[in-house]
C-alpha cells in the first residue's frame, strides 16, 4: 500500500507529547485527503444518476458517513486533554487504515453499486424479508456476510481484510497449533508450527475468522444471484503475502477453495489517482452492451412518439398516461439522457413480431409525424430503398434532437424461429417461455439465443425473467438473457378522437 494508506500501528506511539500530536495531524491530513476524494466520486455518481435513472441508486451513503465520523473523532483527539496513553490508544483503534483500504480497492473497480452492505443466506431463520442491508453495528449475526464494495454493476463482490501476517499466525495458534520452540521471535515460532485440527475440518467454528467469513460470502453469493450466476467474490488482504510461510498460504488455499478470488499484499498494484479512474467507478450499463442491439416493442414506440421528439402541448382529451409523459419529457429528454446514449452507433434489430405489434399501434393511433417516423425506422413504406444516409437525414429533419455520432438506420427485422431458437437456449429458458405471452417470447428469446442485448422498458417482464432465472439458476458456463431496462417510456401522442 502507499503512503496514503500506511498502517497507524507503524507510528512511532512512544513519542512525546508534541510528537502525538504530529501524529494526530497527519492521520487528519490523511483523513481529508480520503473524504475529499470520496466526496468527488460522491458529486460525480449524484451527477451521472440525474443523467440516467437506474433501478437502484449508488448506496454510498454509509461510506461518506464512516469517513465522516472519523474526521470528527480524530479532530476531537487533537484539541481533548487525555493522557497520552489514552491517546495512543485511540490512535491505535483508529478505523482508518481499514477505511483506506477500502477507498484503494474501491479504485481498483468498476460499476461501483454499494459499500458496506450485509447479505443473507438463510433469511428465514434471522426472520429478514430483505435479501440485504446497509451495514449498521453487529445487527446481523450467522446468517449474513459483509461486502465492502459491490461491483461490477453487482455481479462482483469484495471484501477488504487489514489483518496482519503475526495476527493471523497468532488466530491460527488459537485454534491449536503445537509451538515447542524457545525462539522468541513470535512469527519465527509460528512458521515452525504444525496445522492441527483445523486444516481437514470444514466446520466453521473450527475455523479463524478471515475464512469463516470468506465461506460466508461464498454462500451468500450463492443465495442472492444476478442474473442466474452468485456474484463473483474477491478478497484483498493488505497485508498478508503469499509464498512466504508455508502455513499462511494454506489459509489462502482453504480460502481459494470457496471459488473466491485471493489478492494478497504482493500481488496489488499501486492505488491509481482518482482523477484517472472516475469515469469507470461510475455506472455505465452501456458497457456490457452487446455489438448489435435487440429492440423491443415498447423502445420502437418510444422512438418514433413525437413526445420524444418535439415539444407537446397538452390537449384536454389526451389519456393520463400521455399527459403525464409530455410534463415528464419537459423536465428529461427521453431520448438524449437514456436511448441516445445507449444506442450510440450500434446496428439494431427487432424480431418480426415486434415490428408487427409496432405497425399495428401506429395504424390505429400514430399521428403523421409518427407514421413518417415508423416508415423511417425500419425502412419500409415510401422508404423501402433508401439509403442508411438518407434514412437518418430524414430522421434529423423531424425531430428537435441531434442523434447520436454513427447513429443507424434502418432497424433490420428478422424472424424470431422460436421453434428453432429454444433448443439454442438452457433449460431454465423453457420455464421462462411458459410465463411470457407470444410477443415477448419472440422479443426477449431471440436476443437471448442471438446473444443480443434487449432494449426495453418493459420492467414488469423483465424482472419476471430475472426472478424465474434466479430461482432455477444456471449451470456453468451457461448465460442468462442481457437486458438493458431503460427507466422511462413513450407512447404515441395519439390522434384526434382518442380520449381520456
Amino acid at each position: 500500500m502507499n503512503s496514503l494508506a500506511s498502517s497507524v500501528n507503524d507510528l512511532d506511539l512512544d513519542a512525546d507529547a508534541n510528537e502525538l500530536e504530529t501524529t494526530i495531524q497527519t492521520l487528519i491530513t490523511r483523513c481529508k485527503v480520503l473524504n475529499e476524494e470520496v466526496g468527488a466520486f460522491i458529486d460525480a455518481v449524484e451527477a451521472n444518476q440525474k443523467l440516467a435513472k437506474f433501478p437502484s441508486p449508488v448506496e454510498y451513503r454509509s461510506l461518506r458517513n464512516d469517513f465522516k465520523n472519523e474526521l470528527t473523532f480524530l479532530n476531537k483527539l487533537l484539541g481533548s486533554n487525555l493522557n497520552e496513553e489514552k491517546i495512543r490508544h485511540y490512535i491505535v483503534s483508529s478505523n482508518l487504515t481499514y477505511y483506506e483500504a477500502i477507498w484503494e480497492a474501491a479504485k481498483r473497480l468498476s460499476g461501483i453499486l454499494a459499500f458496506r452492505k450485509y447479505f443473507f443466506w438463510d433469511r428465514q431463520q434471522e426472520g429478514q424479508k430483505q435479501s440485504s442491508g446497509i451495514a449498521k453495528g453487529n445487527r446481523y449475526k450467522k446468517s449474513a456476510a459483509l461486502v465492502d464494495i459491490v461491483a461490477t454493476d453487482g455481479t462482483e463482490w469484495v471484501r477488504v481484510s487489514t489483518i496482519s501476517q503475526k495476527r493471523l499466525l497468532f488466530d491460527l495458534a488459537k485454534l491449536g497449533w503445537q509451538n515447542d520452540s524457545d525462539d522468541e521471535d513470535e512469527d519465527e515460532d509460528m512458521a515452525d508450527a504444525e496445522p492441527s485440527k483445523w486444516e481437514d475440518d470444514d466446520d466453521d467454528d473450527d475455523q479463524i475468522d478471515i475464512v469463516k467469513n470468506v465461506r460466508g460470502l461464498a454462500r451468500a453469493a450463492r443465495a442472492n444471484p444476478i442474473h442466474g450466476r452468485p456474484p463473483r467474490v474477491k478478497i484483498f488482504l493488505t497485508r498478508i503475502f503469499s509464498g512466504v510461510l508455508k502455513e499462511i498460504d494454506a489459509v489462502l488455499q482453504k480460502m481459494k477453495a470457496t471459488g473466491a478470488t485471493i489478492v494478497c499484499a504482493n500481488e496489488l498494484p499501486p492505488a491509481p489517482p482518482l482523477a484517472a479512474v472516475l469515469p469507470n467507478l461510475l455506472v455505465d450499463r452501456s458497457r456490457a452492451l452487446s455489438k448489435t442491439l435487440n429492440i423491443d416493442c415498447t423502445i420502437l414506440l418510444a422512438l418514433i412518439s413525437d413526445i420524444s421528439h418535439t415539444q407537446c402541448p397538452i390537449l384536454d382529451w389526451y389519456p393520463a398516461e400521455v399527459r403525464a409523459q409530455i410534463v415528464e419529457e419537459e423536465k428529461e429528454k427521453l431520448l438524449a439522457t437514456h436511448l441516445y446514449p445507449a444506442i450510440g452507433s450500434h446496428p439494431m434489430v427487432c424480431t418480426q413480431e415486434a415490428a408487427a405489434q409496432m405497425n399495428l399501434i401506429v395504424d390505429t393511433l400514430a399521428t403523421d409525424t409518427e407514421k413518417l417516423r415508423t416508415n423511417l425506422l425500419t425502412a419500409q413504406g415510401e422508404y423501402q430503398s433508401a439509403s442508411p444516409d438518407e434514412l437518418v437525414a430524414a430522421w434529423v429533419q423531424i425531430s428537435d434532437h441531434p442523434v447520436p455520432e454513427g447513429f443507424q438506420l434502418p432497424v433490420r427485422v428478422y424472424p424470431s424461429n422460436l421453434d428453432q431458437i429454444l433448443h439454442q437456449l438452457p433449460a431454465v429458458a423453457a420455464k421462462v417461455f411458459a410465463e411470457l405471452n407470444p410477443l415477448n417470447q419472440s422479443i426477449f428469446c431471440y436476443g437471448w439465443a442471438q446473444g443480443l442485448t434487449t432494449l426495453s422498458s418493459n420492467r414488469a417482464r423483465a424482472r419476471q425473467i430475472d426472478h424465474i432465472i434466479n430461482q432455477n439458476g444456471l449451470e456453468d458456463g451457461e448465460e442468462g438473457p442481457h437486458i438493458w431496462l431503460c427507466g422511462e417510456s413513450r407512447s404515441l401522442i395519439a390522434k384526434q378522437g382518442r380520449r381520456k
